[in-house]
């Protein structure tokens, strides 16, 4: 009942400001164009999100969008980004405008890509496009010149932006390559039966030891903890051996994959979330299972120990 009434109150709150602005449509077009945006916002933080987490920006600045001259929204787009990139201690400025789709290609209108040209041009700004295509769920940063216009829109498919990706160049990206054997085990020793129903049987158990396997299943002893962040950001496949006196829970690589660095921290955040992220209160606060420092020490580790096949610094095609 107290969530209803609070409910029922924040609706006669946004009643209260629709009749003040003098809002006389339907409240429903209003609604999905709030959600069209709050959509926006969710990819825009979330690309924030692993900027912060690389560590190589000494500024990120979200740009408002409100153009004030009438005319300039006829001749400018204003990107969603000002950042600031530490290059070994040289700083370097760029605009960039965020994008994420369903296919896998990007269609732009001349006015649209005109547009961003020309903020670019009047700031003295080079403009960098983000894009995420959601069915890979890997972020790219490319230069507006990759984009193509073969007919009337400016195109660009995601073989193209992946070819010319700065964002190990300039953010600090890897792609992470394993052996193709890698798998973690718990094994469990049996203490005392705390259940029994027919052939069904509840176990205390003790942890008595935790191993990777690395290349050809060669079994590691010693841990580096940090590493199950890689781990656990794969599909795996989980199965388990039992005997007399233990339990063997086995995660093991279920087909041959990479993952890039920037997919670990957001992994990680929708999975506590399930799956549904508030990307901004989580920057605000600096939420991240592990930094970015962490995880390459741990990645590095596992290359000594033959976990990790290579770790991938990987440079745009045009350079």
């Amino acid at each position: 009942m107290i969530q209803s009434n609070s409910i029922d109150d924040q609706a006669r709150t946004i009643q209260s400001v629709l009749n003040e602005l003098g809002w006389d449509s339907d409240p429903h077009t209003l609604v999905e164009r709030v959600k069209q945006l709050n959509n926006g916002l969710v990819q825009e933080e979330e690309f924030i999100y692993i900027l912060n987490w690389l560590g190589k920006c000494s500024l990120i600045h979200k740009l408002d969008q409100m153009l004030i001259v009438p005319s300039a929204k006829r001749n400018f787009t204003i990107p969603d980004l000002f950042v600031v990139f530490n290059d070994n201690g040289v700083e370097k400025s760029y605009l960039i405008e965020i994008k994420t789709s369903k296919d896998d290609k990007l269609s732009w209108t001349n006015t649209y890509y005109q547009g961003l040209i020309n903020y670019s041009r009047v700031t003295g700004i080079p403009i960098l496009i983000a894009w995420k295509w959601r069915s890979i769920d890997i972020w790219t940063l490319f230069e507006l010149k990759h984009f193509k216009n073969p007919f009337t829109n400016y195109k660009i498919d995601f073989s193209t932006a992946i070819c010319q990706n700065l964002i190990s160049k300039l953010a600090g990206d890897y792609c992470v390559v394993p052996y193709a054997e890698i798998g973690v085990h718990f094994k469990f020793r049996k203490d005392k039966i705390i259940d029994k129903k027919g052939d069904k049987i509840s176990w205390q158990a003790i942890v008595e030891s935790i191993y990777y396997t690395g290349k050809d299943g060669i079994e590691i002893k010693d841990i580096d903890s940090d590493l199950f962040s890689f781990f656990f950001s794969l599909p795996m496949n989980e199965s388990s051996v039992v005997t007399d006196t233990h339990i063997i829970s086995s995660f093991t690589l279920s087909s041959t994959e990479f993952v890039y660095a920037q997919s670990i921290p957001v992994w990680f955040a929708q999975a506590s979330s399930g799956g549904n992220v508030n990307w901004l209160t989580k920057i605000k606060n600096q939420e991240y299972h592990i930094t970015y420092d962490k995880l390459i020490a741990s990645l590095n580790w596992g290359i000594e120990k033959e976990i990790i096949r290579n770790i991938l610094y990987i440079l745009p095609n045009s350079e």
